[in-house]
């Protein structure tokens, strides 16, 4: 099977777009083929015009940010205009604002997140013993907050993951050990259905859930720069009346390359 793809690179979150269409059924199993032979951490198939379908099904700001840039730079977005869309994508209710501004050789986009559906804490066994964490849900994925100093290896997080997401029930589950002094995340991210567990280089989602436990805890609005391998993401968070009314995340998108690859089913 002939596959097309687009590669960017959302803040290092090395993400595919396919515009080739496959069946659902076959996405998760095309997804691991396609990063086994051309490299990156997710995949999402471009549905129609403008929907994003991830690959095992999730929510993901940072392919929709790449999905934006696409679609500003097939419409001529010249650097400094900036275009506001309206994106369908897997593991939310219904489309999803989304703005993209063309610069020199990328593009700054700013999504409008899902609000979380709960924040909680979650016991973790680990080798060292119970852990206590925050548990941000956000629609199509969750996020466990493990402090840095506190935080099991990425060796064991791999170990663990599936396990703890057998009790937390999630479509994907992340691990961002946080680093509080120098504001950065490590995100390690589980995607059961495709079979995925990668340590990213920068989560849109991951970022938001941060930003969300932050405000909750505050109890008032924030805005971080979220520090992750592949660069900085930042999250703004609105509250009124003790609830959370709005998430945004911001970040930065280039193209590396576009090509085929030949995948055997």
């Amino acid at each position: 099977m002939t596959i097309e793809y687009i590669k960017l690179s959302p803040t290092g979150n090395i993400t595919l777009l396919v515009p080739t269409p496959v069946p659902r059924a076959l996405q998760p199993q095309v997804a691991r083929a396609l990063l086994a032979r051309v490299g990156g951490e997710q995949v999402g198939y471009i549905e129609g015009d403008a929907r994003l379908q991830m690959m095992g099904g999730e929510f993901c700001g940072n392919a929709m940010m790449s999905l934006g840039a696409l679609l500003a730079r097939d419409r001529g977005l010249a650097p400094g205009e900036a275009l506001a869309l309206s994106i369908g994508v897997s593991g939310a209710d219904g489309p999803v604002p989304c703005r993209i501004e063309a610069a020199e050789d990328a593009w700054l986009g700013t999504v409008r997140m899902p609000l979380p559906t709960g924040i909680a804490e979650a016991s973790l066994e680990t080798d060292a013993g119970t852990l206590v964490a925050p548990l941000v849900r956000l629609p199509g994925i969750a996020h466990l907050i493990l402090p840095a100093e506190r935080a099991p290896s990425e060796e064991e997080l791999r170990r663990r993951l599936p396990e703890w997401n057998g009790s937390i029930g999630a479509d994907a589950l992340g691990a961002l050990r946080w680093d509080a002094g120098a504001g950065a995340i490590d995100p390690l991210v589980c995607v059961p259905s495709a079979g995925t567990l990668v340590r990213e280089h920068g989560c849109g989602s991951g970022s938001a859930a941060l930003g969300c436990w932050l405000a909750h805890r505050a109890g008032s609005g924030v805005e971080v720069p979220v520090r992750q391998p592949g660069g900085t993401i930042t999250v703004r968070v609105e509250i009124s009346g003790g609830r959370i009314t709005g998430v945004t995340i911001t970040g930065r998108v280039t193209l590396l390359e576009e090509g085929t690859a030949e995948i055997e089913l």
